[in-house]
């Protein structure tokens, strides 16, 4: 298949891509908010969360910053995989957190 052809055509293409990555992005940064606001309100020990998966969008959005640090060298795209990586690390060290000291008060 051609995609080159059809998506270099004026660049429009792209620069649409473009513009709905940081659009949704910017949408999905404040998605984070609520989840961290339940996490943190949790009394349960914040079981509900999946730590496995929370830690592997941390490790995925650590390598996207490694990746637009170094391979892309994009400051927007930069700050978005670092905000990201620090909503998806938000969520999951509150959900350990809360984990653990609801582990300590059951003891």
């Amino acid at each position: 298949m051609q995609f080159h052809a059809f998506a270099t055509a004026d660049g429009q293409l792209l620069a649409l891509i473009g513009w709905l990555y940081l659009l949704t992005n910017a949408a999905r940064v404040l998605t984070y908010i609520p989840q961290i606001v339940v996490v943190w309100r949790c009394t349960d020990g914040a079981v509900s969360v999946s730590l496995l998966t929370w830690g592997s969008w941390v490790l995925s959005n650590v390598t996207a910053t490694v990746y637009a640090v170094l391979v892309v060298r994009d400051a927007f795209f930069v700050a978005i995989s670092l905000v990201n990586l620090l909503g998806c690390a938000a969520v999951a060290v509150i959900a350990a957190r809360r984990r653990a000291q609801w582990r300590a008060v059951r003891r």
